[in-house]
């Protein structure tokens, strides 16, 4: 035990880290994370850079120019069914993309629900995720953007997890801020543990032990909505052989018979993880970027 707090406290002195004038890494809890069963020593990289194991769970920051804040925040949440983190392009690149548009974009490097590493591993990603939105309220005045208008995006099981924290958070005690966020972006994302449409890796990941139980409801977004879940913006596309559209078609559905605003794009073409996309092997569903960018700005224009 003195080895792991000695780790953890070497770890967090060396934060934040600086990668450019306007990216800053922080630790997404002061001290040690909750539910800390194992810590490895770094994280574990695989191919493409993706995240097969986090240290420490960390929000990455991209900070918009001064002179082009336009007064909101995002946070990101990789995708990669709940196995590992596709943290290079549905986040990094995603923030980045973002950042130059006036946002203040922060990649949620969370920490994935492996049994070896952490207690209750079903409710660690929905932890981090809501530790996230709450670190962005915190840091609004600082960063010179609006409180209320921090929204989440996530992509394929990062969707899932954006959307989790859409209908699973918790008010506001105290100084402690909602969890809440105002807005989410949905990518292809698995939404509901239903077996004839959810992604099985996912909800075998992410449930484990805990298959067939009440999770399996509480984890299924689209049943989760009421009139205070916060307005979406969802993409998707037909040929999408991973995540089928259904997962999507059911949320913003439940949104719409809610009364709360959504827009939902399904394009004929994009497959699976496409990311930003680009038109000649994603066709129309490259767009959703631009598009969500200006249902954002519609969403709170005054």
């Amino acid at each position: 035990m003195f080895k792991l707090k000695a780790f953890v406290a070497a770890a967090l002195l060396a934060l934040p880290l600086f990668s450019s004038a306007q990216q800053e890494t922080f630790p997404l809890y002061p001290k040690e994370a909750p539910h800390t069963k194992m810590l490895v020593d770094k994280d574990q990289i695989g191919n493409g850079g993706r995240v097969e194991k986090v240290a420490i769970p960390q929000i990455i920051i991209y900070k918009p120019q001064k002179d082009n804040n336009n007064g909101k925040a995002i946070l990101i949440c990789p995708g990669g069914g709940y196995g590992i983190l596709a943290i290079q392009h549905e986040g990094h690149q995603i923030a980045r993309w973002y950042s130059e548009r006036g946002y203040t974009a922060g990649v949620l490097k969370y920490r994935l629900p492996q049994e070896d590493l952490v207690n209750e591993s079903w409710n660690v990603p929905l932890m981090d995720a809501e530790e996230g939105i709450r670190f962005m309220r915190k840091n609004a005045d600082k960063w010179h953007y609006d409180k209320n208008k921090v929204g989440i995006l996530g992509f394929s099981a990062g969707g899932h997890l954006a959307s989790s924290v859409s209908v699973h958070h918790h008010p506001p005690k105290g100084k402690i801020p909602s969890s809440k966020p105002d807005f989410s972006i949905l990518i292809y994302p698995v939404i509901s543990m239903d077996t004839t449409i959810t992604h099985q890796g996912s909800r075998h990941n992410l449930l484990g032990d805990k298959l067939h139980t009440d999770l399996e409801t509480y984890f299924s977004n689209e049943t989760q909505v009421d009139e205070n879940t916060p307005p979406a913006f969802l993409a998707h596309a037909w040929d999408d052989k991973g995540v089928v559209a259904e997962n999507s078609i059911r949320y913003s559905k439940a949104l719409h018979e809610h009364g709360v605003k959504t827009e939902l794009h399904l394009f004929e073409r994009g497959g699976h993880g496409f990311g930003a996309g680009n038109p000649k092997d994603h066709g129309n569903a490259s767009k959703w970027l631009e598009l969500s960018d200006a249902w954002i700005q519609d969403l709170f224009q005054e």
